[in-house]
């Protein structure tokens, strides 16, 4: 496998999916979406941009960033991996301790910035990626869709035979104690968060946080051995050259782009009806029809990761035919400090100003842009200067037990 420092290609895609996954994180950061649907009082949008926009971002948004994100995980431990093995190091050791540090990111990411955090979901399902480093590129890939199968087919029979779909969990909600309890517990919890975000202290939000952590990892704890799938999907792509020289692969590219885009962009529409708050909680608001709820459980679990595929696809060949925009590039080369920036950010406008709550599905895209401009601005600026990004630079000194050099030579 031909190895270099950096592919200027794999840092455009990771800065794609490290901004892309913002668009839907922003639900849980403006306000208490996660609470009003397990509450059962998910509102609906209050007007025509809101509709359009929780559209379009669980459509062509939801489950796609993340599946980009897994996916380029999976490349980069293979990357290392190979690197490792051709400097006669263990493998297995240097990713271990990788993802130890990632873990504890993670935690403190959760707690103190953004309780959604995937940092820590990484790093443990990561640990089960160490057990796949022998395989070969084709073995990788049938774990891959071996996993993805048996996930997709479980759990939609599970979605499909449960009786709480939505019309009828509607009429048992009410006569049901249990999910009575449950929701007016959540709702009381939706009223503090929202009180210790707009008006508490920092120990008030950090508890808020810690709760809301709690809720959020457990659930996402559960989808680990789908990032597993997408993280055996790019070790394969890593360890078969795909991902090291992509222009020795356009033909396969090309035909990537083509199936990804074919099919995912029509088969992503369900979760354009669901909008980006469902997909990302696991919940559902309102909808029409329990098939919606059924036919989510495929779209999610396997048509995102394929419009992520395709997506990804798109982006090398136009970055192969007009190269890297180096601004996305640098993003992409600082991913783990920009993803941690973006939650520094949200922070401070949604609870240090205290509008938690205060922002629309529309409105909220303005701090989006807000926070890619930074990102796009002061990642290239802090490049010029140092070889990685701070955080970067203290994860690969632990990785290599060894300060590594920072400052560029001039």
């Amino acid at each position: 496998m031909r190895l270099r420092e950096r592919e200027p290609i794999l840092d455009l895609l990771r800065g794609v999916a490290v901004l892309g996954i913002l668009l839907v994180n922003i639900e849980l950061m403006r306000g208490p979406a996660l609470f009003d649907a397990l509450a059962g009082t998910l509102p609906q949008p209050t007007s025509d941009a809101d509709r359009v926009t929780s559209f379009l971002v669980g459509w062509l948004a939801a489950g796609k960033f993340i599946s980009s994100f897994a996916g380029l995980f999976g490349v980069g431990a293979g990357l290392l991996a190979a690197k490792a093995w051709q400097r006669r190091w263990s493998a297995h050791r240097l990713l271990a301790r990788r993802f130890t540090l990632l873990a504890a990111l993670g935690l403190a990411h959760m707690v103190l910035l953004f309780p959604g955090d995937v940092l820590f979901v990484y790093a443990v399902t990561g640990f089960l990626l160490l057990a796949f480093l022998s395989v070969q590129p084709r073995t990788a890939l049938w774990w891959s869709g071996g996993l993805l199968t048996v996930l997709t087919v479980g759990t939609t029979m599970i979605v499909a035979l449960a009786p709480a779909s939505a019309a009828i969990g509607a009429d048992r909600g009410a006569q049901d104690p249990v999910t009575g309890a449950m929701e007016s517990f959540f709702d009381e919890r939706r009223q503090a968060t929202i009180a210790a975000y707009t008006e508490g202290g920092v120990g008030e939000v950090l508890l808020a946080r810690s709760f809301e952590a709690l809720v959020l990892q457990a659930g996402q704890l559960t989808a680990g051995p789908w990032l597993l799938a997408l993280f055996l999907l790019g070790f394969a792509a890593a360890r078969a050259g795909v991902a090291t020289d992509p222009a020795a692969h356009r033909p396969l590219l090309r035909r990537l782009a083509v199936l990804g885009l074919g099919i995912g962009l029509p088969t992503n529409l369900v979760l354009g009806v669901i909008g980006p708050v469902g997909t990302a909680t696991g919940t559902m608001g309102e909808i029409a029809s329990p098939w919606v709820e059924v036919a989510a459980v495929p779209a999610q679990l396997v048509a995102a990761p394929l419009l992520a595929v395709g997506s990804l696809a798109v982006l090398s060949l136009l970055a192969l035919r007009v190269g890297s925009w180096r601004p996305l590039a640098a993003v992409g080369q600082m991913a783990l400090t920009a993803y941690l920036t973006q939650s520094l950010v949200t922070t401070v406008v949604f609870v240090g100003y205290g509008t938690y709550g205060a922002w629309t599905a529309t409105s909220a895209l303005a701090v989006v842009g807000g926070t890619w401009l930074l990102l796009l601005v002061g990642c290239p600026l802090w490049l010029r200067w140092f070889r990685f990004g701070p955080v970067e630079w203290v994860w690969r000194s632990w990785t290599y037990r060894g300060w590594q050099p920072l400052r560029r030579e001039r």
